[in-house]
């Protein structure tokens, strides 16, 4: 099986020209492509190693009401990893206001502002030298230029859990950034929608914190409450999970020993290559996936 990560898939934004996206008309392309060897039409595929391909949506956008509609069409579904906390605290998530940030000027201005910022209020140790080195090799498969993958890194791995919120809604006043979360993530009644077409729901922790940075009782409650919550919200039970960031680098042995915990049956890392039986039945919380910019 390949399993196949998606996020946005919108068209283009005049306010955001450098957000990366994929069109609505590739997406459906490549939805098409992979009718051709065979789409997943049911949650017990996600359980049988086949040639069929598995479309997964990471972060419960808006956008992802017209994927789900366009894998209906196929006759197929796909699973759609929700953080909670934006539908449960009205709130843009810190990882989402770096994509807008990144999304409407150029990292190096992004970057120049944020070390602006820094020196004029005197943060010397925002950034964590040993967790600096530790994700060093972090976005080593992207194509982004350095400028961008450092500003990143350091907001998504290794800036001060502490302090980026506040200096992140700096950056967005500062660049005149203002999304509302009811426009840009998925609610309650669009989550049911989802799930009443068939699609599988699954979690994607509370508020998308990389979770090899906690400890084990932080992970435990960005897991199992985010769970409860999506629970609630579809009267079903939320058995699969994704990691924030992905990679290997993003999870620990505490993370897998919570999701063991917790009863969840699958959990979705990146890896570019194809899911195997042997991944299904002996590693079932570290199942691998392809970028869709792959295809």
């Amino acid at each position: 099986m390949k399993s196949i990560m998606y996020h946005y898939v919108r068209n283009k934004s005049k306010l955001f020209p450098n957000q990366n996206i994929l069109e609505e008309k590739k997406f459906v392309n490549q939805i098409k492509k992979f009718s051709k060897t065979g789409l997943i039409s049911s949650y017990e595929d996600l359980f049988i190693s086949s040639n069929k391909y598995l479309p997964t949506f990471d972060d419960g956008f808006k956008d992802h009401i017209y994927a789900a509609e366009v894998l209906k069409k196929y006759n197929s579904i796909g699973i759609f990893f929700i953080p909670t906390t934006p539908i449960k605290s009205n709130r843009i998530l810190d990882v989402h206001k770096t994509h807008l940030i990144l999304g409407k000027v150029k990292s190096s201005e992004a970057l120049n502002e944020l070390i602006k910022y820094l020196y004029k209020n005197k943060i010397v140790k925002f950034i964590n030298k040993n967790e600096k080195s530790k994700y060093k090799l972090a976005y080593k498969q992207q194509f982004d230029t350095d400028d961008k993958k450092q500003f990143k890194k350091i907001m998504n791995y290794y800036g001060d859990l502490k302090l980026k919120n506040k200096i992140l809604d700096y950056l967005l006043k500062k660049f005149e950034i203002n999304i509302k979360p009811k426009d840009y993530y998925l609610n309650k009644k669009e989550i049911k929608y989802l799930n009443s077409i068939g699609m599988i729901i699954g979690s994607h922790s509370e508020t998308h914190t990389l979770l090899s940075r906690l400890s084990y009782r932080e992970q435990f409650k960005e897991i199992n409450n985010s769970k409860i919550y999506l629970e609630k919200i579809i009267n079903k039970s939320v058995d699969t999970f994704c990691y924030p960031y992905g990679g290997k680098i993003s999870y620990n042995d505490n993370t897998l020993k919570i999701l063991k915990k917790l009863k969840y049956k699958l959990a979705y890392s990146v890896d570019y290559r194809d899911i195997s039986f042997n991944d299904i039945k002996k590693k079932p919380y570290e199942l691998p996936r392809y970028d869709c910019n792959l295809f």
